[in-house]
Parts: C-alpha cells; sequence; structure tokens
C-alpha cells in the first residue's frame, strides 16, 4: 500500500476522482517505467498536464478522437507497455465500441481505459455528457474486465490492481468534489472480490462506484427501524463476485442493487442474469437512473430525481421488504 494515498485521502475527498486517478497515474508512473497515459483531448481536464510535464515521453493527447486513443493503446500494449486511457465515460465506450472490440478485447490487450465523470455527474451539460450506457457496452464485449469503485482509496487500489491484471480493464469513475471517503485505511481490494461492507440479514443493498456511500446512509436509516440491512460494495461488476451473491441469497430477503446506469446492461442486469438461474432467491429491485434521458440539472438534483439519496433508497427498500 502506498502511503502518500493514505495522506492524500482528504485532498482527493475534496477534490474528486480526477485528482484521485491523476496522482495514481504519476505514482504508478514512478514505480512502473512500463506505465504510459493516454487523453482525448482531456489533458487539463483530466489533470493529467503534471504527468505530461513529468513523463513528457510517456504520455499522448491524440485530440478528440476516441477510436484513434484505443487503437494506439492497444498497439502500445502488443508492444509490452501498459497503457492507461482516459476519455469522458460519456463518449469513450460508446464511440470506439468497436475499437474496444477488435482491438483490445479481442486481441486481450493489457490496456486499463478509464471512464471519468460517469453517471450524470457533468450535469448541466446534458444528455450528450451522461455516461448512463457505458458498463452494458463493455460488459458486452469478451474479455473485459469492469470496476466501479467506491471511494478516493478503492480508485487508487484499482489503478494499482490494474498494473499486475492480465487483460483490457474498463475503470468507471464516479464521485465529484465531496467524493465520500468510505475506506479511511487500507484494506484488501482485489478485482473480482465484492467486499461485505456490513452485515444484515433482511435486506442487502448491493452498490457500484461512489452510491455505496448513499447505501450506506439508507441502511442507516433502516437500522434506525429495526430492519437489518446488509451493503455490500460490488466494485467489479465484470466478472461477478458469485460466491458473495450466493451468500446474499441465501441469509437477506431483498436484494436492491445501487447504480448511476440504466436499469439494463449494469450491476443490476447482472445481478439478475445470474440470479436467473436460481429456482428459490430474495426478490430484486434495481435502482439505477432508469430508462430515460434525463433532465438538465446538478447532481445532487439529479440522484433525487432518480431516487438514487439514501431517503429515497430506503423508502424502496422498506416498501418491497
Amino acid at each position: 500500500m502506498n502511503k502518500a494515498a493514505l495522506d492524500k485521502l482528504q485532498e482527493w475527498s475534496e477534490k474528486g476522482h480526477r485528482s484521485v486517478q491523476a496522482d495514481t497515474l504519476l505514482m504508478l508512473a514512478a514505480e512502473h517505467p512500463e506505465v504510459v497515459a493516454l487523453s482525448a483531448d482531456l489533458t487539463p481536464t483530466a489533470r493529467l498536464v503534471e504527468f505530461k510535464e513529468t513523463y513528457p515521453d510517456r504520455f499522448f493527447d491524440v485530440g478528440i478522437a476516441e477510436q484513434n486513443l484505443i487503437d494506439f493503446s492497444a498497439g502500445l500494449a502488443l508492444e509490452g507497455l501498459r497503457p492507461f486511457a482516459v476519455g469522458l465515460a460519456a463518449m469513450v465506450p460508446m464511440r470506439p465500441a468497436e475499437q474496444m472490440r477488435a482491438a483490445v478485447g479481442y486481441m486481450k490487450a493489457n490496456v486499463t481505459v478509464i471512464g471519468i465523470e460517469a453517471g450524470v455527474r457533468f450535469g448541466p451539460l446534458g444528455n450528450t455528457h451522461y455516461a448512463m450506457d457505458d458498463i452494458a457496452v463493455v460488459r458486452a464485449i469478451p474479455n473485459f474486465t469492469v470496476i466501479a469503485p467506491s471511494d478516493p482509496l478503492s480508485t487508487h487500489k484499482a489503478l494499482y490492481a490494474c498494473i499486475e491484471h492480465e487483460g483490457p480493464v474498463y475503470i468507471r469513475l464516479t464521485g465529484g468534489p465531496g467524493y465520500p471517503v468510505m475506506y479511511p485505511e487500507d484494506f484488501d481490494f482485489q478485482i473480482g472480490k465484492a467486499i461485505d461492507y456490513r452485515p444484515g440479514s433482511d435486506i442487502a443493498f448491493v452498490s457500484s462506484g461512489s452510491l455505496l456511500a448513499d447505501a450506506v446512509g439508507a441502511a442507516d436509516i433502516l437500522e434506525g427501524k429495526g430492519i437489518s440491512t446488509r451493503v455490500v460494495d460490488m466494485h467489479t461488476v465484470k466478472p461477478l463476485d458469485t460466491e458473495m451473491l450466493d451468500k446474499v441469497f441465501a441469509e437477506n430477503r431483498l436484494v436492491v442493487t445501487v447504480e448511476e446506469h440504466s436499469p439494463f446492461g449494469g450491476l443490476g442486469g447482472a445481478v439478475a442474469e445470474y440470479k436467473a438461474g436460481f429456482a428459490d432467491a430474495p426478490k430484486q429491485i434495481i435502482a439505477s437512473l432508469g430508462d430515460k434521458f434525463q433532465k438538465l440539472g446538478d447532481h445532487k438534483f439529479l440522484m433525487k430525481e432518480n431516487g438514487l439519496t439514501a431517503p429515497d433508497l430506503a423508502a424502496l427498500a422498506e416498501t418491497n421488504l
């Protein structure tokens, strides 16, 4: 564990996920000479100016050309480098889907694609900048691993885990300024292994991304009413931790999946697909952004509009228990 990461938690919480990924890429580059970073005209936006200045021969900005970003990254990976390609989550998986499938997934290239500002974090910029379907796109590509970290430290640890991982990874980043710290101390992060964040026997919230904080808040509300509530941090959406889901299905009466994504093709869909193989499993509710284009508004407004705040999640779970 990099001690510098623990020292930066408060700063990362205040600044949001872009600063976490930028600082972590600098740390990775200092330790691993094979690490290179790429951007699609997002060098300042992705906080990569310092990386560019520190490692000018290991940084590439391809301009507004997301397809080139992926193909270039694949070529670097096939030459033995470890590229981390940063793009807007609303653009990268959708626009270069063919390149991600053919050049990265098919080739099993060691490329980590980072989608920043996922979900509806971009607020007033509108639906062209909302990433509500990115997990669905990448989940359908064979060989891709999909990770949605929940807080600053889990984002840092997920990026470090990618350097040891064989094969392509898509990291979906949510959590802007005020990024909640859910892991204030070092913890065990393993790709494909969910974290049983808190125990409970009635309701189980299975969450991905920074909505873990709202799931925990909802659990607090329900616990105050005498309803035992489990919270699972399912940070890896593909492959799912089916051992954790087996435990949830056996021990809980209701499963509520929580995600800042469409109800189709994301965490909720993945859990439902696995649950379909059970003859007797608890009811599942998918809390998501819904099957609709969004209104314009800031992130807080849109979370309330879609029923993804802690009080809304608590009420949804209690009603369906």
